[in-house]
């Protein structure tokens, strides 16, 4: 196939990938219920809090303290406007140009959600890009695409008005620009995007803070040499890109926490704001919460040992729409457990091989006699097949898999000292990650002999059996659930 057949068929792929998610992330736009519909949980979680704060800054043209009226949370107390929300701002906007067209209040809705549903365009352009750079030509670099953006759950959350969306878009482009650094080297372009990442981060959800510690070690990392047979730090030339990032980040987010360390007394965060105005809107009406389970004298590991409590984490991590009520049966799920189990078993069982083959050739060097042919050997090694190259390097690994240590802690803390929640939205952050490993299993793994040629038919029939089971969770649970809820009505 010539290059320029390949590019086109690229394209065409590539334009099939986004069409799919736009019409699928659309659908679940205009269709699902929003807080109009007051008495039913099929609306998405937390919306109707969330819209309030966009549609506030529509009609006063400023943003929020979080203490007024028109922004607070109903009989939870507290507003989201005390943390950051750079969505907000653009939804907004969004709704401010629908209003030169309509007075409705659905259209308004409407077009804070296609904000996040732009976002998912922008996520599934650099997860794309971050895929190709990691596979290449071969298989995993359509399932990766595929995996991430059509988890139905990916879907749900660019469809509403929430900050998920940005946090999950923020992870995504900081991911792609770190390994274009350690490809490409750093450079101000990939630090440039890098540091746009990172101010979507910093303006998003605080759970998605996680993968800072783990960007920053592998940032240090990249500028780590060795000369004349001793390590040697780049100190100049890390400070160098390193302040150009902080100070765009500086610019592009550090506004928002002057601000709020300006009206909460030091508060730079609002957590401590927050938490005191959900006390005085509770005790004004006489509103308990049930306390977490540390308040309650729970264990960590009693709590971890909680029945049910990573089931419906990965129920709701794969596909639970409205407020965590619209799933469907168990084998449904299974199957996404057998897929990732399999990525993962398979990544662990090709470093466990290459493990054990290095130790054998090891002690076969030893034995070997000294005078031994070294020609001969090469000719051996030559006929050897060709390994592919690694998907990514091992510090890139670990930056990945320090992203969802932190992650999963910071939900593990929240559910366990703060309020209890088992929704698999809080740990979204570590989905790209996760897959990532998965795809870099199916991409290694060599079959038998006569088999060989079925690698690629398997990994593109996984990509299709995961499009499938995204068309039927939405068009056959989601979409029936919400036809007596439309906003099209």
């Amino acid at each position: 196939m010539t290059n320029s057949k390949k590019q086109i068929k690229e394209l065409v792929f590539f334009l099939l990938y986004i069409a799919g998610f736009v019409f699928l992330c659309s659908r679940l736009v205009v269709h699902q219920p929003a807080y109009i519909f007051w008495d039913t949980m099929l609306c998405p979680p937390d919306e109707a809090d969330r819209y309030l704060i966009p549609r506030f800054i529509f009609a006063h043209g400023r943003l929020p303290f979080g203490w007024e009226d028109e922004v607070g949370i109903s009989g939870y107390g507290g507003s989201y406007a005390y943390l950051p929300g750079l969505s907000y701002i653009f939804m907004s906007v969004a709704i401010r140009f629908a209003g030169f067209f309509t007075e409705l209040e659905t259209r308004y809705i409407f077009a804070a959600r296609m904000v996040n549903l732009i976002m998912g365009v922008v996520s599934a352009t650099f997860v794309w890009a971050l895929a190709k750079r990691l596979f290449k030509d071969r298989p995993a670099a359509k399932l990766l695409p595929v995996m991430f953006m059509y988890l139905p759950q990916m879907i749900f959350i660019f469809s509403y008005v929430n900050l998920d969306a940005c946090g999950i878009l923020s992870i995504v482009i900081m991911s792609y620009f770190m390994l274009a650094m350690g490809q490409d080297g750093v450079n101000f372009k990939n630090s440039a995007g890098f540091a746009v990442g990172a101010v979507f981060c910093l303006l998003s959800y605080y759970n998605c803070y996680a993968f800072f510690p783990g960007s920053v070690m592998y940032f240090i990392y990249l500028f780590i040499e060795k000369k004349d047979g001793k390590l040697r730090l780049k100190f100049k030339e890390m400070m160098k890109y390193g302040c150009f990032i902080l100070l765009i980040c500086f610019i592009g987010a550090g506004w928002w926490f002057i601000r709020s360390a300006a009206i909460n007394n030091g508060d730079f965060l609002g957590l401590a704001s927050l938490k005191a105005q959900q006390l005085k809107d509770r005790a004004r009406v006489g509103l308990v919460i049930e306390p977490a389970p540390r308040d309650k004298g729970v264990g960590f590991f009693e709590f971890l040992a909680t029945p049910g409590l990573f089931f419906w984490l990965f129920i709701s991590f794969v596909a639970d729409y409205g407020a965590t009520i619209l799933h469907t049966t168990k084998p449904y799920y299974l199957v996404y457990a057998a897929v990732f189990a399999a990525g993962i078993a398979a990544l662990i069982a090709v470093y466990v091989y290459r493990a054990l083959r290095s130790r054998k050739d090891r002690a076969a060097d030893g034995n070997k006699p000294a005078d031994a042919d070294a020609t001969a050997q090469e000719s051996a090694d030559a006929a050897e097949p060709a390994q592919k190259p690694a998907g990514m390097s091992l510090p890139y690994g670990l930056m990945l898999i320090c992203g969802i240590i932190f992650n999963f802690g910071l939900w593990m803390f929240y559910a366990y000292a703060m309020d209890f929640q088992r929704q698999g939205r809080y740990v979204l952050p570590s989905a790209l990650a996760f897959f990532i490993f998965i795809c870099c299993g199916y991409d290694r793994i060599e079959l038998p002999g006569k088999f060989r040629a079925l690698k690629t038919p398997l990994i593109f029939g996984i990509a299709a059996l995961l499009i499938l089971l995204c068309l039927y969770f939405i068009f056959g649970i989601a979409l029936p659930a919400y036809s007596d809820f439309t906003l099209l009505s």
